[in-house]
């Protein structure tokens, strides 16, 4: 009889080879195009404020209704995944954002229409994200888990930096309409995954798709013989997921303490993101140039996301967590304090680095705290709660500067968030359920 192998075992023994950065690379490409879709809007205030006679706090809602949908998208995509697989409602959510994208500038003339579009795009968007690290975290070795989620959200960051460029380039010549036309590479995107992207082998196998599950080991893992393997996954594969069990007693304190990291977080990067060129335009910096810091932030995050993900293999996590908040509310509070070109470009590399390179180490965090059978309903839920921080970002950073005529008040309300978030996150480790007593 053959030996039953633990997939979760093997999969997290395994070395770390070639077909882990293949899947890398697939799913970067996926977040490239989210990244980019995320930022874009960001790069289009400056050339619709005036034309359509916009306030800075209905600016900051052109990016915070994307976020809305894209809040609806994570928190509905996770559980859709738990029931159907990760690669179909990946790609589901991907070509639904690749058409209403192509839409938008058909239909959006003024303020109340792109919202309305934005929306419905997020919808889509909101899917990509969280099932693109449940994926990386079912299927990477233990020690490079981080690495490789840090790796594919190099995809994320590029996406962003791109939209900066493009903000300083394409639509500068083309109008804000040529924005929304790259997304078109959404859909040789959602054909290649068809094509190559391979399902979690963990969650085939609480679906009793035994050999499906052994040839995306075996694919993982070549030369191991795994194609004619037996496994098995230690957990309840009856159990079906839900979201209470997001408050088992075990997770119920990481959950909510993850949630609100997760908005403070990304409450400072949309926030940051999205207000940062024109910030740097009203700071006296030319046009060009403004969109130039943009790029520099999220270039940084490329490096930062690596970087993060290496230091949280090799040490504890939570540390990595914490220092890289600690340092990035040190640099965005700079930001408020000194205005000058050379501490400019210094702060925004070094909060670009910390701030955007901690959240993929978080979100692999979430990833990890959850068994299989509910893992995207939690990394889905995580970052869907999380986007309400990133949809106030934008417009309580506009409602700020309207308030108070510049952005460092905007700035320090950025700094306490990521300080308060560098104080809870030690308390989200995953409680260990008490033994149960042997009766004699």
């Amino acid at each position: 009889m053959a030996q039953v192998l633990d997939v979760k075992n093997e999969l997290e023994k395994a070395p770390l080879s070639s077909r882990h950065w293949t899947l890398v690379a697939i799913l970067g490409l996926v977040t490239l195009f989210d990244g980019y879709d995320v930022f874009m809007v960001g790069s289009m205030i400056p050339f619709v404020m005036k034309p359509w006679g916009l306030q800075p706090s209905q600016a900051g809602l052109l990016v915070s209704s994307g976020l809305v949908g894209f809040m609806v998208g994570s928190l509905i995509g996770g559980p859709i995944a738990d029931r159907i697989g990760r690669k179909p409602t990946l790609i589901g959510g991907l070509l639904l954002a690749t058409l209403l994208n192509l839409l938008t500038p058909l239909f959006a003339s003024g303020l109340g229409s792109f919202l309305a579009c934005r929306v419905a795009t997020g919808v889509g968007l909101g899917i990509l994200l969280p099932l693109a690290v449940t994926l990386i975290n079912e299927s990477a070795p233990r020690r490079s888990g981080n690495l490789l989620v840090g790796s594919m959200m190099i995809g994320w960051s590029g996406g962003g930096m791109l939209a900066a460029l493009a903000g300083a380039t394409v639509a500068r010549t083309y109008g804000w309409p040529a924005l929304f036309w790259a997304a078109a590479a959404g859909l040789p995107i959602a054909l290649l995954c068809w094509l190559t992207l391979r399902e979690s082998p963990r969650w085939l196998l609480l679906r009793g798709r035994q050999a499906e599950a052994a040839m995306v080991v075996d694919w993982l893992a070549p030369g191991k013989g795994y194609a004619d393997a037996a496994f098995t996954l230690n957990e309840d594969g009856g159990r079906r997921g839900s979201i209470s069990m997001l408050f088992a007693p075990q997770v119920a304190r990481s959950t909510v303490v993850v949630w609100l990291c997760a908005a403070l977080s990304l409450f400072v990067i949309f926030g940051i993101s999205s207000w940062l060129p024109q910030t740097m335009i009203q700071r006296g910096e030319a046009f060009g140039a403004s969109f130039l810091f943009g790029a520099l932030l999220q270039f940084m995050a490329i490096i930062g996301g690596v970087a993060c993900g290496i230091a949280a293999d090799r040490m504890n996590r939570l540390h990595v967590l914490v220092a890289s908040w600690v340092i990035a509310a040190l640099a965005v509070g700079g930001l408020a304090a000194m205005n000058v070109l050379w501490t400019n470009i210094a702060f925004v590399a070094v909060a670009g680095f910390f701030i955007m390179g901690a959240q993929p180490v978080l979100n692999n965090f979430v990833a990890s705290l959850y068994d299989t059978e509910i893992r995207s309903t939690g990394v889905g839920w995580e970052l869907g709660v999380g986007r309400l921080g990133g949809i106030l970002g934008p417009y309580i950073g506009g409602w700020l500067q309207q308030l108070y005529g510049g952005a460092n008040s905007m700035f320090f309300a950025m700094a306490l968030a990521l300080a308060v978030s560098a104080l809870i996150i030690p308390l989200a480790i995953r409680k260990t359920p008490a033994p149960v007593a042997k009766t004699a």
